[in-house]
C-alpha cells in the first residue's frame, strides 16, 4: 500500500480516495487493505507514514483484544465474581474486572523488566559493548554527549521473526516508548542505545497479526526463545501465582502472592463499588509482608526506598547518576564546559548534592525499616538549608539554589514517589492510562471504514501542523486531539526517528507529557484549538459535540460573526461537513488519556464546568439564530466498558475516566491521581518548588519537573525559564500520554 500525495489541507474523514474503492464503488477486501502495508526496517521515515500509522491501528487493536480476554476471563487469578451478580451497579462488576487486568498489567510489568535485562543487548553502535552511564563520560565525552541518542544502531538481527516478545510485553514495551524522555534517559543509563535505536519493528509485529481475529500469532521460534532466555511462560498467565524478592535487610528470599485478599468479601451485602478490598499483595494497593527470616516489613514504600538506596550506592560507588539528572531541559544529556569543569552542570545538583556528606543521612534513612520517600525528602530539604552541603553540590561558592537545579530535585523524586521499578516512570500506571486512548480508537473504527487510508493521510497531514505550532510556540502547552495523537504515539514508536525529526525543527527532544491535571487539559485544549485555527484557518476538531461547540464559542466575538473572519468560516466549514459526529464518545477531538485528578483543584473544577455550561448556552443561542440544530447535551451519556454499559453523568471529554477514577482498590497507585496539596505524599521538596505544571517529572518542549508521580510537567516556563510542576501522588508516571507539547515547567 502506498501512501498518498499530500494535500494542501487535511481531507474530509468522510472523503473517499477513488482509488481505494474496488468494483461497483464498493471498498476493496478488508484483510487485502490491511495486509498489504509498506513497513520497510529501519526509521529512514522522517515522519509516521500511512502504513505505519494503520499498522499501528492494527496493534491497539490487538490490545483491545486482549484487554478484553483478560478481564472477562471468571476465575482469572482467583478474582470471582462469585455474589454480585445480583448487583444492579454496573461499577460493582467493572471493579472486579479491572482487578484482573491490574494484576495482568503488573505481571507484564515485572515480565518486561526480564526480558530487558535478559534479552536486549547492553550496546551501543551496532553492538559495541556500552555499561552504565558514568558522570565521568559525561565530562570525557561532553562533544559527543549531546546527541547521544544517534549513537545506537537499529541492528535488525536484534529483532527477528524468532526474537518477538510476547503480547504482553509488547504493550508494556509499546508504553514505555510513549515517554520519549524517560525511554531515552533509561536506554543512556543503562547502556542500551542499539535498542533505543530499534524502536517497535513495525515489518515484523505486523505480519503476526491476525486481520480479522487481531490476535497476534508469532511463530514457535519466538515462544522457544522467549521461555529458555527468560525463564518464564510465554503466556503471562501460565507464569507463577507467587513473586520473589529478596528481603532488603537479611537478603533471603520473600515470597509474596501477586495478589492476596483482594475482591469483595463473600457473606456481606455489596453496597457499591467501594467495598471492593485492596488486598495485600504484590499487585495489590496495600502489599503488606513480613519476611519469614529476619521479620522485616514489605510494602509499596519499602520497595521505593529500596530503589532509591540501591541507586544512592551506585552514584556513590561507580558514579552512576540518580535518574532524572542526565537529561536537561532540552531532553539532551547535560553538557559539561571545558572552561568550567569543576562546576556541576545544574541538571545534575540533585547527584551531585547526595554525593555531599548529605550521603550519610541518605543511606542512614534508607536502611531502617518503615522509611518511605517522604523521610527521603527530609533529608533533602535538610540538606538545602545547609549552605556548606550546597557550595560543594555546585562545586562553587555559592550556596543558591536556582531554578534549574530546582528542577534537578523535583524530577528526581519523580522517579521513585510511586514507582519501585528500575525504570523512570510507573509502567503500570502508564499501560493503564494507555488503556483509555487504546478503548477510543477501537470506538472510533477507522481499521474497519472505506476511507482508511485516506483518513490516516489526513492525520499525518494534521499532527505536522501540529509540530509546527510546538515550533513557533515553544512555552505554550500544546494539546493533540485524538486523529493527531495517533500520528504522534505513531513516530515515538521509532524513537530514533522521533529525536532527529523532534532535534532538527525544535532543538530539543519533545516529551509527551503523561499526567496533566484534567482542567489544565482543558484549557490548554482550547488554547491550541485557537492557534490551529489562527494559523491555518481550519477547525482543530472537526466534531460537533456540545464540548467541541463550547471551546469554538470561546474563541469567536461578535465581531468575527459581522466581518465573516477566518474563524467564522472555519466554524461554519464543521457544521456543513455531513461526516461531523456529535457523539462525544466516538469523536477525534480532545485526547485526554493523561488527565489526572487532583483533590485540591475541586474549586477550580468546578468554575471550569460552569464557564463551559455557559459557552455551550452561547453556542445553542448561536444555532437557533442560524436555523440550524443546537448541539446536543444529555444528562447522561451511556458508553460500554467491559461489556457492561455505563452511564457518563455530566460527561466531560476532558476528564478522567469515570471507570478508572479512584481506583486505589484495584491498583498498586492510582494511575489517575495526583496531589499537589503541601504537604501530601509526592509533593514538592521544600525549597525546590517550581510554579505548577502536570504531575511529573519530564517536560513537554523545554524544562520540566514535577515532583509527583512521574509524568511530565508542562506550562510556564520554557527552555530559559525554570519552573516546574509540584505534582503529586499519583500513579506513577509514565504511559505515552496523549499530552502536551509546549514548553516547559
Amino acid at each position: 500500500m502506498t501512501t498518498p500525495k499530500k494535500p494542501e489541507s487535511p481531507p474530509s474523514y468522510g472523503e473517499q480516495n477513488v482509488g481505494q474503492e474496488g468494483a461497483g464503488g464498493l471498498p476493496p477486501d478488508l484483510s487485502q487493505r490491511l495486509q498489504n502495508l509498506t513497513l520497510p526496517p529501519g526509521d529512514e521515515n522522517d515522519r509516521p507514514t500511512v502504513d505505519q500509522c494503520i499498522a499501528h491501528l492494527k496493534l491497539l487493536e490487538t490490545f483491545h483484544v486482549l484487554h478484553d480476554e483478560v478481564g472477562n476471563q471468571e476465575g482469572l487469578f482467583d478474582i470471582g465474581e462469585h455474589g454480585v451478580e445480583q448487583s444492579q451497579d454496573p461499577m460493582v462488576h467493572i471493579r472486579v474486572r479491572e482487578k484482573r487486568w491490574a494484576v495482568y498489567v503488573a505481571r507484564a510489568v515485572d515480565r518486561f523488566r526480564k526480558w530487558w535485562e535478559t534479552c536486549v543487548p547492553t550496546s551501543q553502535r551496532g553492538g559495541q559493548p556500552c555499561g552504565k552511564l558514568r558522570a565521568t563520560a559525561l565530562r570525557s565525552e561532553t562533544a559527543d554527549m549531546e546527541m547521544a541518542a544517534l549513537r545506537g544502531d537499529p541492528t535488525y538481527q536484534m529483532f527477528t521473526s524468532a526474537t518477538l516478545p510476547p503480547l504482553d510485553v509488547l504493550i508494556v514495551w509499546h508504553a514505555y516508548l510513549l515517554n520519549p524522555r524517560c525511554f531515552f534517559e533509561d536506554c543512556l543509563r543503562h547502556g542500551k542505545l542499539d535498542f533505543y535505536a530499534v524502536g517497535l519493528p513495525w515489518y515484523l509485529i505486523d505480519k503476526f497479526i491476525d486481520p480479522f481475529s487481531f490476535e497476534y500469532k508469532p511463530p514457535n521460534e519466538s515462544r522457544t526463545n522467549f521461555e529458555r532466555n527468560t525463564g518464564l511462560c510465554w503466556d503471562n498467565r501460565q507464569d507463577p501465582m507467587i513473586k520473589k524478592i529478596s528481603c532488603p535487610k537479611c537478603r533471603k528470599s520473600v515470597t509474596i502472592p501477586w495478589t492476596q485478599g483482594s475482591g469483595y468479601r463473600t457473606g456481606g451485602h455489596i453496597r457499591s463499588a467501594s467495598d471492593f478490598a485492596p488486598g495485600i499483595g504484590y499487585a495489590d494497593g496495600d502489599l503488606a509482608k513480613d519476611c519469614s527470616s529476619c521479620g522485616f516489613p514489605i510494602s509499596h514504600d519499602m520497595l521505593r526506598v529500596r530503589k532509591f538506596h540501591q541507586d544512592l550506592k551506585a552514584l556513590l560507588s561507580d558514579q552512576v547518576p540518580l535518574p532524572g539528572t542526565i537529561l536537561d531541559v532540552t531532553g539532551k544529556p547535560t553538557k559539561y564546559h571545558p572552561l568550567f569543569d569543576k562546576r556541576e552542570p545544574p541538571i545534575m545538583f540533585a547527584s551531585s548534592l547526595a554525593r555531599s556528606p548529605l550521603s550519610y543521612d541518605l543511606l542512614h534513612v534508607t536502611n531502617r525499616g518503615g522509611a518511605t520517600m517522604e523521610h527521603v525528602k527530609r533529608v533533602f530539604e535538610k540538606g538545602l538549608r545547609n549552605k556548606a552541603y550546597v557550595r560543594e553540590a555546585k562545586g562553587v561558592p555559592n550556596y543558591r539554589v536556582y531554578a534549574k537545579e530546582k528542577i534537578s530535585i523535583r524530577r528526581m523524586f519523580s522517579r521513585y514517589w510511586y514507582n519501585s521499578s528500575p525504570f523512570a516512570l510507573d509502567l503500570t500506571g502508564a499501560v493503564i492510562r494507555q488503556g483509555n486512548f487504546i478503548e477510543k480508537m477501537h470506538n472510533l473504527d477507522w481499521l474497519h471504514s472505506p476511507a482508511l487510508s485516506w483518513t490516516m493521510e489526513r492525520l499525518v497531514v494534521k499532527y505536522g501542523r501540529f509540530f509546527e505550532l510546538m515550533k513557533r510556540y515553544p512555552r505554550q502547552v500544546m494539546v493533540p486531539t485524538l486523529d493527531v495523537d495517533l500520528a504522534w504515539h505513531t513516530h515515538q514508536l521509532s524513537p530514533r526517528a522521533y529525536f532527529k525529526h523532534s532535534e532538527a525543527l525544535t532543538g530539543k527532544l519533545i516529551d509527551h507529557d503523561d499526567k496533566i491535571e484534567e482542567t489544565k487539559l482543558s484549557d490548554a485544549f482550547a488554547m491550541t484549538s485557537k492557534l490551529y485555527q489562527k494559523r491555518f484557518g481550519e477547525p482543530y476538531s472537526q466534531c460537533t459535540c456540545w464540548y467541541c461547540e463550547a471551546i469554538r464559542e470561546m474563541h469567536m466575538s461578535s465581531v468575527d460573526r459581522v466581518l465573516k473572519t477566518s474563524k467564522y468560516s472555519a466554524d461554519q466549514a464543521v457544521h456543513t461537513d455531513p461526516h461531523a459526529t456529535s457523539d462525544p464518545l466516538r469523536s477525534p477531538h480532545i485526547s485526554a488519556h493523561n488527565a489526572v485528578r487532583d483533590p485540591k483543584a475541586k474549586i477550580s473544577r468546578s468554575c471550569k464546568e460552569a464557564q463551559l455550561d455557559r459557552f455551550y448556552q452561547k453556542a445553542c443561542m448561536r444555532a437557533r439564530k442560524e436555523h440550524r440544530e443546537e448541539p446536543k447535551r444529555s444528562d447522561y451519556y451511556y458508553g460500554y466498558y467491559w461489556g457492561m454499559p455505563m452511564p457518563y453523568p455530566g460527561y466531560y471529554p476532558y476528564a478522567v475516566d469515570p471507570c478508572v477514577a479512584g481506583g486505589t482498590s484495584v491498583y498498586a497507585a492510582d494511575p489517575c491521581f495526583h496531589n499537589s496539596t503541601v504537604g501530601a505524599y509526592g509533593a514538592c521538596v521544600s525549597g525546590a518548588c517550581g510554579g505548577m505544571a502536570s504531575a511529573g517529572g519530564g517536560a513537554c518542549s523545554g524544562t520540566a519537573g514535577g515532583c509527583g508521580g512521574g509524568g511530565a510537567a508542562c506550562g510556564g516556563g520554557g527552555c530559559g525559564g525554570g519552573g516546574g510542576g509540584c505534582g503529586g501522588g499519583g500513579g506513577g508516571g509514565g504511559g505515552g500520554g496523549g499530552g502536551c507539547g509546549g514548553g516547559g515547567a
